[in-house]
């Protein structure tokens, strides 16, 4: 295939000249967010377009909203135009190249090399300070299933003020042809406290220790998996992945958003089951039009608006409406979580989980 096709070049290519710092899990070196502060700060030397976009978020306006039994910080944030109108059509995507692939990064772009596997790079357009992407060094489709472990790997290596995020291909990735993650601080999206709030989670089900909880009063859809093991965790992920595809009579990746993180000995995933990707009123024409396209930082509860009218104007009502229309139904979340105690465990042949 040629590049213009595929995206991707060679993505190995010119690895070396990329390559900022290593971090590869052994014990003696700096820890992983240690490396990736150091970066920021080169690559916002080094590389313009970085140190802008990190200079714009001074401008950044931000404003709470109050919801039906949640809040929302709406952020009016022109740096992110370009990603939240993304084309993510197949054929858009099959031509463009890869801006993800190390071949096609900008020529100042750096990274720190991760297990040998990844490279963690500094997001030009930041929603928040800092903002990590960690990108696949293959050329591969985005998919979490088979890679959950390796973010709650990340997420165990930069610890616990850190949150890790995976948007589903077709769930607000703006590069779904090419496996990636992206790092925030933790503390920054409104829902990491909400689920703190006494009678928010609803037990569901339970194995080996990990729990999966619904997220109740949300105005959308959320479960959290809790364990002490970052092993039952990504099972009880999977049996969870292995139910939506079930009940939603579908091969391909159930649509999801993903936040990953650490809570003292607690190791957490937040999933969003998702019914649709954008709301219509991102299609509509002239003054009923919202440039609002949720991804996992919106379904966290931090609405991007990168124009200045929608950020004024957009009030519970939108909020509600549009959590409503991209997320999964209270019926099918329910559907799928009966399901789940019907999953086999093979090929792992692990015991199946329990229903409470």
């Amino acid at each position: 295939m040629t590049e213009r096709r595929t995206g991707q070049g060679h993505p190995r290519a010119s690895l070396a000249s990329r390559i900022y710092a290593s971090f590869d899990g052994n014990g003696g070196r700096s820890g992983l967010d240690s490396l990736c502060a150091s970066l920021l700060s080169e690559q916002k030397e080094a590389w313009a377009d970085c140190r802008e976009g990190h200079e714009s978020l001074d401008d950044v306006k931000v404003r709470t909203l109050l919801c039906a039994g949640f809040s929302v910080r709406i952020q009016h944030n022109r740096g992110r135009m370009r990603s939240t109108t993304a084309a993510v059509e197949e054929k858009v995507i099959s031509e463009r190249p890869c801006f993800l692939c190390v071949s096609n990064l900008a020529p100042s772009q750096k990274g720190v090399l991760y297990r040998n596997g990844y490279l963690i790079l500094c997001n030009p357009m930041p929603v928040f300070h800092p903002h990590f992407t960690v990108c696949n060094l293959d050329h591969r489709p985005q998919a979490v299933e088979d890679n959950i472990q390796t973010l709650l790997q990340l997420a165990g290596d930069f610890g616990g003020s850190w949150t890790v995020l995976y948007n589903g291909p077709r769930c607000g990735a703006s590069a779904p042809d090419h496996l990636h993650f992206q790092v925030i601080a933790s503390g920054q999206m409104p829902v990491e406290d909400e689920i703190e709030e006494a009678g928010r989670l609803m037990p569901a089900a339970k194995r080996d220790g990990s729990r999966l909880f619904r997220v109740g009063n949300m105005g959308r859809e959320a479960l959290l998996i809790e364990g002490d093991s970052p092993l039952t965790v990504s099972r009880v992920f999977r049996d969870l992945a292995r139910a939506l595809r079930k009940v939603l009579h579908s091969y391909d990746e159930p649509m999801m958003s993903v936040a990953g993180f650490l809570r003292g000995r607690l190791w957490r995933l937040l999933v969003f089951p998702r019914a649709k990707h954008r709301p219509e009123a991102f299609f509509m024409e002239g003054d009923a039009r919202l440039v609002v396209s949720p991804a996992v930082i919106e379904m966290g509860g931090v609405i991007v608006a990168p124009r200045e009218k929608d950020f004024d104007r957009l009030n519970q009502s939108h909020v509600e409406g549009i959590y409503g229309e991209v997320s999964l139904d209270g019926g099918t979340v329910k559907e799928v979580i009966r399901a789940m105690a019907e999953c086999d465990a093979a090929p792992q042949n692990l015991p199946r989980i329990s229903p409470q």
